[in-house]
């Protein structure tokens, strides 16, 4: 009776488990496969370097570096070259505002002289000719003082090189008068503390011998 018993409980032992696998022991690959994304693995190493890497090797840096010196130095020296231009298109329109300023002061000057130049001979004098003239002569020397021309004082100065010209010497017995100048033949100019024109003069040297020969 026992044995028919036993030969049943082993059959449906059988019917619920395949041959070859045992109870309770899960096939891996029967089980869900997770959702991608869910665990991610650790990801491939990139054959390339990042960028910080490369900017850490010194003769990229330095490349990297002369460049921005090299991009740095062409931006000034446009800058400078624009500046340079621009400051002599500057002075030259300066320069031609003072010559036509100076122009314009000296036009009654001229006109005074036109009209010296136009008066018939037979209407006037030899004085009255050497006062207008003198009157113009003022006249133009002031307005080229007050543009910034001085005459150099010669006559009865220590001759100084710097504004004096030399054109002959004069021997003198006295020796406080040596190196004196005694004639002015053309005046010198100086415009705004510049040499113009030196005075062209005579300058007068001390000699023993002239006053032993008295």
């Amino acid at each position: 009776m026992f044995g028919r018993k036993d030969e049943r409980i082993e059959e449906t032992v059988d019917e619920a488990v395949p041959s070859g696998e045992e109870p309770g022991v899960t096939d891996p690959a029967d089980e869900p496969l997770e959702s991608e994304g869910a665990s991610e693995g650790p990801e491939l190493e990139s054959d390339e370097a990042p960028e910080e890497d490369l900017l850490e090797d010194p003769t990229q840096r330095m490349a990297q570096e002369l460049e921005i010196a090299s991009d740095r130095h062409l931006r000034l020296a446009a800058e400078f070259e624009n500046f340079r231009k621009r400051t002599r298109r500057e002075q030259a329109e300066l320069s031609v505002v003072a010559q036509a300023d100076l122009a314009r002061r000296l036009l009654p000057t001229l006109d005074d002289l036109a009209r010296v130049s136009s008066t018939p001979p037979e209407t006037t004098t030899v004085e009255a000719l050497d006062a207008g003239l003198d009157l113009i002569l003022r006249n133009l020397r002031k307005e080229l003082e007050d543009a910034g021309l001085t005459r150099i004082e010669a006559l009865g100065e220590r001759f100084n090189p710097e504004l004096h010209q030399a054109l002959m010497t004069a021997e003198t017995p006295d020796p406080e008068l040596d190196e004196t100048v005694s004639r002015v033949f053309v005046d010198g100019y100086v415009f705004r503390e510049r040499l113009v024109r030196p005075a062209q003069v005579e300058v007068l040297t001390y000699s023993a011998e002239g006053v032993e020969d008295q």
